[in-house]
């Protein structure tokens, strides 16, 4: 069994395995809904069960680049981190770089300083192997979570919208944010 990474005396990451899929959708379930239920006609039935659906999950933990945690706080899970490395996205070009693909925290540990722990994590996993940058996908209409990643030294390079039918129109935007490592 992997060793779980330890950030601090409360807070740990366990690696996810093909077994804790179950867990992962019913954690998804809940704490993805929590903050982003309002942009979805079907409150985010579609997504969740799109992402984490047993084939999906089995499908992202089987590539070498990725790198899929739970979040633990004070020995319960809370959300979870998810990097992929070397991976550019396909709207433009970002070579050598770390995409951070999922950060999500239950609200209950928001603003519990949980977050920057995380993305120091990140960063240093991407500075071991040598990465130029990390990039990230954040919605528009989270303005928190965007702030979060500006002051964490993320700056906007682009945005796109998303094609989701059953998303709302309005909360499609989605921005490209990069921090360089060098």
């Amino acid at each position: 069994m992997e060793q779980p990474i330890i950030l601090s005396d409360y807070l740990v990451l366990n690696r996810i395995l093909p077994e804790d899929q179950p867990t992962l959708y019913k954690l998804m379930d809940e704490v993805y809904r929590a903050s982003y239920r309002y942009i979805w006609y079907d409150e985010g039935d579609w997504y969740v069960d799109l992402i984490y659906r047993p084939e999906t999950v089995l499908k992202e933990l089987s590539r070498s680049r990725s790198h899929y945690f739970f979040v633990e706080w004070n020995g319960e899970k809370i959300g979870i981190l998810k990097y992929d490395f070397p991976f550019s996205p396909r709207e433009i070009d970002i070579p050598n770089a770390m995409k951070l693909h999922r950060l999500y925290l239950h609200p209950k540990a928001h603003g519990k300083g949980l977050a920057p722990l995380l993305m120091q994590h990140c960063e240093q996993v991407a500075k071991e192997n040598q990465l130029d940058s990390i990039w990230l996908e954040a919605m528009e209409c989270q303005p928190q979570a965007k702030r979060f990643y500006e002051k964490n030294g993320f700056e906007h390079l682009m945005t796109y919208t998303l094609d989701f039918e059953q998303m709302y129109p309005e909360y499609r935007n989605i921005q490209i944010m990069k921090k360089n490592l060098a």
